[in-house]
């Protein structure tokens, strides 16, 4: 069974990309949508594993 949540780093290696690629997606508003529990610079951060995973799929490039 997945986790419903993954934390950043754990995002990141589903992913394939850096943790530092997230949070620069997170400063610019861009990207997965997350889920920031407090109002302080060290809240935490967490994903829901079906936004990866869609955010996944939408990637996709069709060939002929």
């Amino acid at each position: 069974m997945k986790p419903k949540y993954l934390s950043p780093k754990e995002a990141s290696k589903l992913l394939g990309i850096s943790t530092y690629l997230l949070q620069k997606w997170r400063s610019l508003g861009v990207g997965i949508p997350y889920i920031k529990l407090g109002n302080s610079t060290s809240s935490i951060i967490k994903y829901e594993y079906n936004d990866l995973i869609k955010y996944i799929e939408e990637q996709k490039i069709q060939t002929m």
